[in-house]
């Protein structure tokens, strides 16, 4: 099946951000929502761009096989809800169970075509969508959460051959050593943060605008800002270099080893989830 050049899959829409930046860069999207208030508010939101059928919202889960099954909302966090019930319970959140459609991702590359890429962001069932490519029928871009490092095995077994780690707090890869792009966010970090004479009088006379503007860059793309909780650039907009997937497993690795250790870092918090990333892959068909 040859590949759609102007179509983007928003695997997981959530509140539309992703949506929103695909369509301002011209591409036409499919986007799976199975949270009814969430796609009911995007059909709101994206009414012009649905009239020009530039968009289509399917309100639907991804699944398996088709059918109906119990999907849990995130009171606290909407954007955690999910058919996996500890997801949406997560930090003891309030959440409560509906029924919602599902159909398989084969069904919706077999309607609308291969993308040019694919966002998958659905909270757990992330797997069910890669086990549905075929390599004849791969998106040329394609990300993912990285929830688990057997998606890259399963990338790879799909045709996937180049990969990228990239951070979902401030869009920076993941790499050894470190990009320009991580020093330059850390360097404006250290600003931001030090109380040496020099950069204490920087930020008292004018310059705290700027050493902000400077270390959210990584969060720009031309006029466009990546709100905090989307996915960010995609393809060839990506910083840093594309890794074979034993390349990018080590170092992944040795990210989540220093995390485990509690060692400092720019990619994690103090949260079990906070070391929150996307795996990014290319295949060049």
């Amino acid at each position: 099946m040859a590949m759609v050049n102007d179509l983007i899959y928003d695997i997981g829409m959530n509140n539309g951000e992703d949506t929103a930046y695909y369509l301002h860069e011209g591409f036409r999207v499919v986007a799976v929502e199975a949270h009814p208030q969430f796609a009911a508010q995007a059909a709101k939101l994206f009414a012009s761009a649905i009239h020009a059928r530039r968009l289509t919202i399917l309100n639907v889960g991804i699944a398996a096989t088709a059918g109906k099954l119990p999907f849990w909302i995130c009171d606290t966090h909407p954007e955690w809800s999910s058919f996996n019930r500890d997801v949406a319970a997560r930090d003891g959140c309030s959440h409560y169970m509906i029924t919602v459609p599902c159909q398989t991702f084969a069904s919706v590359i077999e309607q609308f075509g291969v993308p040019y890429y694919a966002k998958i962001d659905i909270e757990g069932n992330d797997e069910l969508c890669i086990q549905d490519l075929r390599p004849w029928g791969l998106p040329k871009y394609l990300s993912v959460e990285a929830s688990d490092l057997n998606l890259l095995t399963l990338l790879a077994q799909r045709g996937y051959s180049w990969f990228k780690c990239i951070s979902q707090f401030h869009f920076l890869p993941l790499e050894e050593p470190p990009t320009p792009e991580q020093q330059h966010y850390e360097r404006f970090q250290r600003l931001l943060k030090s109380r040496s004479p020099f950069a204490r009088a920087l930020r008292v006379f004018g310059g705290r605008a700027m050493i902000k503007r400077g270390a959210k860059r990584s969060r720009t793309r031309g006029s466009w800002t990546f709100p905090d909780g989307s996915s960010g650039p995609f393809g060839d907009q990506l910083p840093g270099r594309w890794m074979t997937k034993d390349e990018l497993w080590a170092v992944y690795t040795n990210h989540l080893e220093r995390k485990n250790a509690g060692l400092p870092g720019i990619f994690w918090e103090d949260k079990d989830y906070s070391f929150w990333t996307d795996f990014h892959a290319l295949s060049y068909g």
